[in-house]
């Protein structure tokens, strides 16, 4: 006899309760929340952001011995470094202060060494562990599973990824190369260099690090826009562009998060679809890459040389998740060496078949953030970061929460949905010839 589907006012209760306190020991408490019946209900029901919840929870519980141990292992000193032992979590951030290329070369295979040897056999065990939940919940595999409760088409979010790689090889090419001769000075790219690149340490205290969470005040103060606590500093140590990147994006989340109606239920407060809050905070990490934001909340002299950066930036990121699109909807093996240009070592995407939605919901947001930033242009102008009337209209689509939904959105905002098109074509523009 099936199980009678979830009452979801008591499911909403629960999740409340988890949320307000969250942990092992409330998530062991509120096991029922995510076992297989209350994905499959919730999602015969059609409440799509409690489903993703419910099957979210179940795949994460599913793994979460191995995903602790991975997750420790990340953190253990085991590649050797110019000055001891790195944690393979670390390496990322000592290439990106490393100028010689042969101590980066060292540091990517000491690190790919590590994530072969000590990650890949628990990589596979939590996606084998994350397989038989999801048959357990009645999907064929773990993406079906998520896919359905969010009610995501990721084929088409597959075909969207193509067609931003066909779009943008060209420009890609082009705005990588400059931005690698800006940061690396001798010829070549690789995998390893990355991390530099996107540091740009050659634009030195221009960006500094120190800087990235005034500059983000600047921007609430320019739209009146206000976060309690002010810009949150976003985990990691990157440093350079990549610190103001990466803060801009979580104050960007953050505003979304927080401006939600307290009066809308939790899974429209609390859940909303992850490709909202990203594109608010993609919205603003697209900043960087203007010169008149530089100039202005920054206050760069000659910002053209950071504007440029940050554009190959934003197509590398972009790229990225258009390759792990096509690679979440059934298009084999993830193209990164085409996305990035450069030969794209498989150790590196050995978790992607852990990242869930992720790749989707992260080009999703990409299309609805360029999106939000051609109306906020047409309507205020290219400084709509110093229009107040702009910071009014950000506040009162976060209002909404997850009320909004991103496809119908971008359509109200004047885009073909979540096509990525306009995205294309404003990275293209951007790139320059």
């Amino acid at each position: 006899m099936a199980s009678p589907a979830p009452d979801l006012d008591e499911y909403r209760r629960g999740v409340e309760d988890l949320l307000a306190a969250p942990g092992p020991a409330a998530e062991e408490r509120l096991a029922h929340l995510f076992a297989p019946e209350a994905a499959a209900g919730l999602r015969a029901q059609g409440a799509a952001a409690l489903a993703r919840f419910a099957a979210e929870g179940l795949l994460r519980r599913a793994s979460a011995g191995e995903m602790a141990e991975i997750a420790a292992r990340l953190e253990e000193p085991v590649v050797e470094g110019p000055e001891g032992l790195l944690a393979p979590a670390a390496v990322d951030a000592a290439l990106a202060a490393e100028p010689d290329r042969e101590r980066r070369r060292a540091l990517q295979a000491g690190r790919l060494r590590a994530l072969e040897g000590r990650l890949g056999p628990l990589l596979a065990d939590a996606r084998r562990r994350r397989e038989e939940a999801a048959r357990d919940a009645g999907a064929v595999s773990p993406e079906e599973l998520l896919a359905g409760a969010a009610g995501l088409d990721l084929g088409a979010v597959a075909a969207h990824g193509a067609a931003l790689l066909d779009a943008t090889d060209d420009a890609a090419a082009r705005a990588i190369a400059r931005a690698a001769d800006d940061a690396l000075g001798d010829g070549g790219l690789e995998a390893a260099d990355l991390p530099r690149v996107v540091r740009a340490p050659q634009l030195g205290a221009e960006v500094a690090s120190s800087a990235a969470r005034s500059v983000a005040a600047r921007t609430l103060e320019l739209l009146e826009l206000e976060l309690p606590g002010g810009p949150p500093a976003p985990p990691g140590g990157r440093e350079g562009l990549a610190r103001w990147l990466e803060t801009l994006g979580a104050l960007g989340a953050a505003l979304a998060t927080a401006g939600a109606s307290p009066r809308l239920p939790v899974e429209r407060r609390r859940l909303a679809d992850p490709a909202l809050g990203r594109a608010s905070g993609l919205l603003l990490e697209g900043l960087v890459a203007d010169p008149a934001w530089l100039a202005r909340a920054a206050g760069l002299g000659d910002p053209d040389a950071a504007a440029r950066t940050a554009v190959a930036v934003r197509l590398l990121g972009a790229r990225a998740a258009a390759a792990r699109a096509v690679a979440l909807g059934g298009g084999g093996a993830a193209p990164m060496s085409r996305a990035a240009g450069v030969d794209w070592p498989p150790a590196l995407s050995l978790a992607d078949g852990l990242a869930g939605l992720g790749p989707a919901d992260e080009l999703r947001a990409l299309a609805l953030s360029a999106a939000l930033r051609a109306h906020l242009r047409e309507a205020h102008g290219v400084r709509w970061f110093a229009e107040p009337a702009a910071g009014r209209l950000l506040r009162e689509l976060w209002l909404e929460g997850g009320a909004l939904d991103p496809e119908a959105l971008a359509r109200e905002l004047g885009a073909p949905g979540l096509d990525t098109g306009p995205l294309a074509a404003e990275l293209g523009g951007a790139a320059g010839p």
